[in-house]
This record gives structure tokens, sequence and C-alpha cells, in this order.
């Protein structure tokens, strides 16, 4: 990865997954947990990653993540994948949502 963004993100604890199953098919993300408890889901194996742990999610992965008791966790990715979640917060229709995904290189798994 030669150009990329990082967020640095605080995850309410969450029953759920934190995002939809999809997949990035022009991008990497690596998830950097500094406090509290990460899972990532990559490829249906589910990955716990603890304080000082971190994972990478390849491009072409099907992937989430979630947190159960709440989490601070640095994301690293390209700013394709940056500007594609930034996106993803605005509101929109079904048929917007699809076109965005598709137009960032990415899809709902």
């Amino acid at each position: 990865m030669s150009d990329f963004v990082v967020r640095d993100w605080r995850l309410d604890a969450n029953e759920g997954d934190q995002a939809p199953l999809h997949v990035h098919h022009g991008g990497e993300e690596a998830f950097i947990c500094l406090e509290g408890q990460l899972e990532v889901e990559v490829d249906g194996v589910r990955h716990g990653v603890d304080p000082g742990a971190f994972i990478v999610v390849p491009r072409g992965a099907v992937h989430t993540f979630a947190t159960r008791g709440g989490a601070h966790v640095i994301v690293v990715m390209s700013p394709e994948i940056a500007e594609l979640i930034d996106k993803l917060h605005e509101p929109m229709s079904a048929a917007d949502s699809k076109a965005l995904w598709d137009r960032y290189h990415s899809s709902l798994a």
C-alpha cells in the first residue's frame, strides 16, 4: 500500500457487527487494537484482536468487524476505502448505495 489513510476510531459496544459483510476489491485495511477487544472476521474466520495486536484484511477478502464491549482502534486503509466509508454515512437510497459500493471497487457480500 503506497498511499494510505489512518483513522482513529472509538467504537461503542455493539451486540452485532459494526459493518455488513463486504469486500474491497482494490485495497487493503489493517485494524490495530489499542484498547478493548476487537473481533475481525476475514473470509468466514473470526479473529480476536487484543490491545497491541493487529490484523490485515487483504483485498478481495470478505470481512467485517465487531466489538462487544467497546474498543479504541487505529485503522489503516487506502484513500479509496476511506472515501467510501465517509460517503456511506450520508443518507441515500438502496440504489445509490449499490452504485456507491461499485464506484469504490467494493461490494456487499
